[in-house]
């Protein structure tokens, strides 16, 4: 099993923005897009609190994902969070053990591409520890 963490992170270019960023089992997602040259901030920490609400029950299978294909945006756009401009997504199952994001990749609110995101998760994460990470996240 893998662990979640929430941390704050302030992205630095054409618009600055603080934002919850994704440690997996201590390796940043974020750190990890930039390694591979994306430009995105995540779904939780900058938008107004109603759309941090709705990703939030997203990640937890309480809402249905965002995108056409089912899956819920990690990652979005840094300048308008607009899910038409590109997005990091991923597949999130609830089963028996836990939450697992899987098939990470990308794709726009178009349902016409999806890209896979090579050498990227599956990463299983106990139930209760999951929950307590999406809902509980660190105050700036």
């Amino acid at each position: 099993m893998k662990t979640l963490q929430l941390k704050w992170v302030l992205r630095h270019g054409n618009a600055q923005h603080s934002f919850l960023d994704f440690v997996v089992s201590g390796r940043s997602l974020y750190g990890e897009l930039r390694r591979r040259g994306d430009d995105y901030v995540s779904c939780l920490g900058w938008l107004a609190d109603p759309q941090d609400d709705h990703a939030r029950a997203r990640l937890l299978l309480e809402r249905p994902g965002d995108l056409p294909s089912g899956r819920v945006a990690l990652y979005i756009c840094p300048q308008c969070g607009d899910l038409g401009c590109g997005t990091v997504s991923v597949a999130v199952v609830c089963d028996d053990d836990g939450f697992v994001w899987q098939d990470f990749g990308y794709e726009s609110d178009d349902g016409e591409a999806f890209t896979p995101l090579e050498r990227l998760g599956p990463f299983r994460f106990q139930a209760e520890a999951y929950r307590s990470a999406i809902v509980t996240y660190p105050k700036r």
